[in-house]
This record gives C-alpha cells, structure tokens and sequence, in this order.
C-alpha cells in the first residue's frame, strides 16, 4: 500500500520541493517557533463569542506558564512573545469580533486520515458547518490567502469530504495579528493539485532529489547548507 502524505508535506513541498527530500533525511530542524506557538494556542482557546478581549487576555496568562511545560522551548522565549502580544489584544480582539461565529463553537486540532487518498494531516480547527481552518501567525496578502494556504485547505477538504460525504465547496484562514478571518473557495483544481502533488512528495520521500525552484528562496531557508553541499557532492559525479 503506498506510504501515507501529511498535509503538512504537501505546504512543505509548496515552499521549496527540497525541502520535503531534506525533511525525510532528518535534516530540517523542527524548533517551535514561540509567536507562532503562542498564536495558535492562543486561537485554539477561544471557546464561545461571549468576553474575546478577557478570553485572550486569561489564555494569554495561562499559555505563559504552560507552553515551555509543554513545548521544547524557554520559558524567556514564551515571556517575550507574551510581551509583544499584551499590548495588541484589544486590537486582535476587536478585529476577530465580527467573524467570531464563524470559529466557534468548534473541535480543535482534529486528526484525519484516508487510506483510500493516501493522505493524513491535523486540522487547526474544524469550524462551524464542518469547515476546516487554518491558524497563520504571519502576515495576510493583500487579498485572498497564500497559495499554500489555499492548497493545504484543499487537502483537509478532500479528508473531510471523504470522512462525511459531501465536498466542500470553502475554508478558512486566520490571521490572529491582523485580526481578520478570510474565506476562500475550494476549487476542483485545487483538489486535483493536491493529489498530483502528494504522488511528487512520494517520490521525493522515496530518495528522488528534486530540481531547485528558479523562485526559491533560498537565502532565508534553513536548508541551505544541506542544499549546497549535496549539489556540490553531485556535481562530482556528472
């Protein structure tokens, strides 16, 4: 039976097909970045519309304390974060108030999987109507969402369309620090994409080293020593 592919494989091809080779030889570094951990918990906890200002204010109290018990990552990492956050809650708060009945109530990163699809992934949040979310601690475009994102909600569509019989035609993106939520439609070319690309990630995962994107963005990748140095040693050989 083929392997089974994260959806989490299928954003990590999307940023740079290197980097899912890299990943399955133990080369990429998995440190949680604090902001995005925090972010994420922080979203993950809202649980009703009533009081979100005091709801993130107590999550924020709370998460200070419990994310370096839980996480791999110092407590002066998680303190710094919280600072940043303290002063902008009323603003993050304010903005997610209009879209609040679209998060909740909700089930919090719920684990799918298809044999049939060959897929696995861990959805955020599966919101209001059976709709899968996203949670983005980066910045927002300028309209819609990142192809990435787009893609990835496609791939928890197909697992959520399989799982309850019916396809979903839209997704969500938060974005906690610009305080906005943006739907997006799921397409069927999105769907298929997904597909084509979990059967290129399996390849790669198999040994195959893929070309380099000519738009990669490689100066701020955390691969790069890696990506060079086996270019290098291949170059010897042809």
């Amino acid at each position: 039976m083929p392997s089974q592919i994260r959806i989490s494989d299928i954003g990590l091809y999307l940023r740079c097909p290197r980097l899912v080779y890299f990943d399955a030889m133990g080369r990429l570094s998995h440190k949680s970045n604090p902001m995005h951990l925090l972010l994420r918990s922080l979203m993950l906890a809202i649980v009703c519309e009533e009081d979100l200002e005091g709801q993130l204010k107590g999550s924020l109290t709370r998460l200070e304390r419990e994310l370096p018990l839980i996480y791999d990552i110092e407590p002066d990492e998680i303190n710094s974060a919280c600072r940043e956050l303290e002063g902008k809650i009323s603003e993050i708060s304010n903005g997610l108030s209009p879209y609040i009945d679209m998060l909740v109530p909700c089930d919090v990163e719920v684990d799918l999987r298809s044999e049939k699809l060959g897929l696995s992934g861990r959805l955020d949040r599966l919101a209001p109507g059976g709709i899968p979310s996203l949670i983005r601690s980066g910045k927002m475009p300028g309209e819609g969402v990142w192809k990435r994102d787009r893609l990835m909600l496609a791939g928890y569509s197909l697992l959520l369309g399989e799982k309850y019989g019916k396809k979903l035609g839209h997704g969500l993106v938060e974005y906690p620090l610009s305080g906005q939520v943006r739907k997006v439609q799921i397409y069927s070319v999105d769907r298929a994409r997904v597909l084509r690309i979990r059967d290129r990630v399996r390849q790669i995962r198999g040994g195959q080293l893929p070309d380099r994107p000519d738009d990669a963005r490689c100066a701020e990748c955390e691969a790069l020593k890696s990506c060079e140095t086996r270019v290098s040693l291949a170059s010897r050989f042809f």
